[in-house]
């Protein structure tokens, strides 16, 4: 009797859990990655690049559904009711566990309880833009305008607690500047008027506005990472004129809670396995992304983390979403 046949009758008898059965198979069809933002933007784009190569390495194909809106809370919602059979993945970003618990009342998930991590997958860097007609030409002339003339440049974000919403409050809160912060729903919206000239300056990220920096149409003022990013190495960092400031956008993998251990291991072997291919490291870095493979407990820290992090911030600033 081969031995898939063996553990499946043994399954039957109730002599082994369903999960290791379920181990020896899995998957056997395909495995569904949900994105909480809409197609094209900079999470969509990580997921499609690294969905056929894990996809390859678990012997199954894996599909992106996206599914915008509330800051990824409905992405994550839709997660946390699947089945824990290893057939649905969240790509997971700063919001839904990190940020989303502070600034709404309530939320249709438990970010605590409701998910398993699988693994920190990459960074995505941010960065600080303006307009190419705005007089600014660095970090520093920016930080003296806005103390000389408190409440009036405009800074834009894709959200309320949205990643660029939280990178404005960190600088606002290491610098003291009093700036007018205009939220937008969705980060296309805000492009749209930022690139029209209506809006002061932005941080955002590094997919969508290094390309119009670099083009010329908007001036880059600095990388919103501790140092200098090898993805940028000619552009200041923000912490240069701004001690202390760092914000890193990722993008990490969960599965909803009670998935079964074995599972959570073999996707996070692929995981890495995925991210350590010289032609996706190349794709990603195109991408402004780096990869940063860490384990499920170690990803599980680093969200604990970032949520200490934050909460204290977007508390003081009365953060909440409409």
């Amino acid at each position: 009797m081969q031995r898939r046949s063996f553990l499946t009758g043994l399954a039957g008898l109730g002599l082994i859990g369903p999960a290791a059965a379920q181990g020896e198979t899995w998957p056997t069809r395909p495995i569904r990655l949900v994105v909480g933002f809409a197609a094209g933007g900079a999470t969509d784009i990580v997921g499609r690049l690294i969905a056929p190569g894990l996809g390859e390495r678990l012997g199954q194909t894996i599909y992106v559904e996206n599914r915008a809106g509330a800051g990824g809370n409905l992405a994550a919602a839709s997660v946390a009711q699947a089945d824990p059979d290893g057939y649905t993945l969240m790509l997971a970003t700063p919001g839904p566990e990190t940020i989303n618990p502070t600034i709404y009342d309530r939320l249709p998930f438990d970010p605590q309880k409701d998910f398993a991590p699988i693994a920190l997958l990459c960074s995505i860097l941010d960065v600080l833009a303006v307009p190419v007609d705005r007089p600014w030409k660095s970090v520093e002339d920016l930080i003296d305008d806005a103390r000389a003339r408190p409440g009036a440049i405009t800074f834009s974000s894709s959200g309320i607690g949205s990643p660029s919403h939280v990178a404005l409050l960190l600088l606002q809160a290491l610098t003291g500047i009093n700036v007018v912060h205009v939220p937008y729903r969705g980060g296309g919206p805000m492009m749209g008027d930022f690139l029209a000239g209506r809006i002061d300056a932005t941080i955002g990220t590094g997919p969508v506005l290094l390309p119009l920096g670099e083009s010329g149409r908007i001036r880059i003022l600095g990388v919103a990472t501790a140092k200098r990013s090898p993805l940028a190495p000619t552009i200041p960092a923000i912490s240069e004129a701004v001690p202390g400031y760092e914000m890193v956008n990722w993008i990490g993998l969960s599965a909803p809670a009670r998935t079964p251990p074995a599972l959570i291991a073999r996707i996070h072997q692929a995981a890495v396995a995925t991210l350590a291919d010289p032609e996706l490291r190349s794709k990603l870095t195109q991408q402004a992304a780096v990869p940063t493979p860490l384990g499920p407990e170690e990803y599980k820290a680093h969200i604990k983390a970032e949520h200490a992090r934050w909460t204290p911030l977007l508390k003081a600033a009365k953060a909440k979403a409409e």
